[in-house]
C-alpha cells in the first residue's frame, strides 16, 4: 500500500477510496458533435445514488452555462429568418407594409422550422445510425421537385398581357422557405431509415420509439403547413403592386408548396406505418388469443392502431396537417373546370 512521509519523521499508509458497487460512478452520456451536440438534449444516465444525483444536476448547469440551449438557438434563428424576409419584401418598389409583414412572417416561420428540424434530427440521432448520403439524396429530392416546379410558374400560368409570374422577390421568398424546410426534410428521412429496420429493444421500447416517432413528424408537418399558409398569403399580398401578376399565383404557390411538403412527408409516413402493421402482427396477433377474450383484444389492437394511425392514410395526414390542402384542391379544381369551358 502506498505510504507518505510525515512532519515527525514516521510514514502513514494511504487508504485509498475504493468504489461502491452500491453505488456506481455516472458515465457522462455520449453527445454529439458540431452544432447538433450543442444542441443534443437527451435523457442523462440515470444516477444510482443520492451523490451522483447532485452531480447531475451540476453537469446540467454547467452545460447551460458553456452553451445556448435549443430555445435560444431557436428564437434566433426565427429573428434572422425575419430579418432577411423583411429585407426581401422592402426591396421592392413600392412595399407596402403588409407585403412586409406577411414576408417577416413567413422568414419567421422559416427560422422557426429551420432550428425545430436540426432539434429533432438530433433526436432520431440518438435512436439510431444515420446513413447520410440517404439523407442528402432525400433532400436533394426535395430541392430538384421544389426548384422544378418554381421554375415551371411562367409555363403554367402562361404569360398573358406580359404579366411576368416569376419574379425575384418571388424567388427569393421561396427559397427562404425552402431553406427553412430543409432540415425537416432531412430529420423526416432520417425517420424513413429508422422505421425502414426492426426496431431493436423490448415490445414496449420498440411502442415508445414508434409513438416518439409518429408525433415527431405530426409536429414537423405542423410546422411546414404554416409554411404552406404563409407562402400562399405572401403571394396574395403582393398583388396589386409592383411587378403585375397572374391572381392564379396564389392558387399556384399554395399547390407547390403543398406538393413539396407531401413529397418530404409521404415516403416516412408510408414506412412509418407499414412498421407499425409489422409491430402489430408480430406482438398483437389474434390468432393464439382464447375465444373469451377475442373481443376485448381486438378492441386494445383497435385503439393501438389509432395511436400509429394505422386508420389513416397518408393523404389524410396531409390534409389534417396542411390546413389548407383542401382549400387549395378545391380551387385547382375549380380553375381545371373553367379553363375546360
Amino acid at each position: 500500500m502506498p505510504v507518505e512521509p510525515m512532519p515527525t519523521g514516521e510514514y502513514r499508509v494511504i487508504q485509498q477510496r475504493q468504489p461502491d458497487p452500491h453505488h456506481p460512478a455516472t458515465e457522462a452520456a455520449t453527445r454529439s458533435g458540431g452544432l447538433i451536440g450543442a444542441f443534443d438534449y437527451g435523457e442523462p444516465a440515470r444516477p444510482a445514488g443520492s451523490g451522483d444525483v447532485v452531480a447531475a444536476a451540476y453537469e446540467a448547469e454547467a452545460r447551460e452555462g458553456r452553451g445556448w440551449s435549443i430555445g435560444d438557438f431557436r428564437l434566433l434563428t426565427m429573428l434572422v429568418g425575419a430579418l432577411i424576409g423583411a429585407g426581401i419584401a422592402w426591396t421592392s418598389k413600392p412595399h407596402p407594409m403588409t407585403f412586409v409583414v406577411v414576408a417577416a412572417l413567413l422568414g419567421a416561420a422559416a427560422g422557426e422550422s429551420f432550428g425545430f428540424g436540426l432539434s429533432r434530427w438530433a433526436e432520431v440521432r440518438r435512436l439510431h445510425v444515420i446513413v447520410r448520403w440517404r439523407v442528402w439524396v432525400s433532400m436533394l429530392t426535395v430541392l430538384a421537385v421544389a426548384g422544378g416546379l418554381v421554375w415551371a410558374t411562367p409555363f403554367v400560368l402562361g404569360n398573358k398581357g406580359g404579366v411576368d409570374n416569376l419574379t425575384d422577390r418571388g424567388i427569393a421568398l421561396s427559397a427562404l422557405a425552402i431553406i427553412g424546410g430543409m432540415t425537416s426534410a432531412a430529420t423526416l428521412g432520417a425517420v424513413k431509415q429508422v422505421v425502414a429496420d426492426p426496431l431493436p429493444g423490448t415490445p414496449g421500447q420498440q411502442l415508445d420509439a414508434l409513438l416518439r416517432l409518429r408525433r415527431m413528424c405530426s409536429r414537423m408537418l405542423s410546422q411546414l403547413g404554416i409554411l404552406v399558409l404563409l407562402v400562399m398569403a405572401v403571394n396574395a399580398t403582393a398583388l396589386g403592386f409592383g411587378a403585375e401578376l397572374d391572381k392564379g399565383v396564389v392558387l399556384y404557390s399554395g399547390v407547390v408548396a403543398s406538393f413539396v411538403v407531401g413529397t418530404m412527408f409521404a415516403p416516412t409516413a408510408a414506412t412509418l406505418r407499414r412498421r407499425g402493421q409489422l409491430y402489430l402482427e408480430r406482438h398483437f396477433s389474434l390468432d393464439q388469443v382464447p375465444t373469451g377474450e377475442l373481443i376485448e383484444a381486438a378492441e386494445n389492437k383497435g385503439k393501438l392502431e389509432k395511436l400509429l394511425g394505422l386508420d389513416q392514410t397518408t393523404f389524410g395526414e396531409l390534409k389534417a396537417g396542411l390546413v389548407v390542402l383542401s382549400p387549395v384542391v378545391a380551387g385547382l379544381i375549380a380553375v381545371m373546370i373553367q379553363e375546360v369551358k
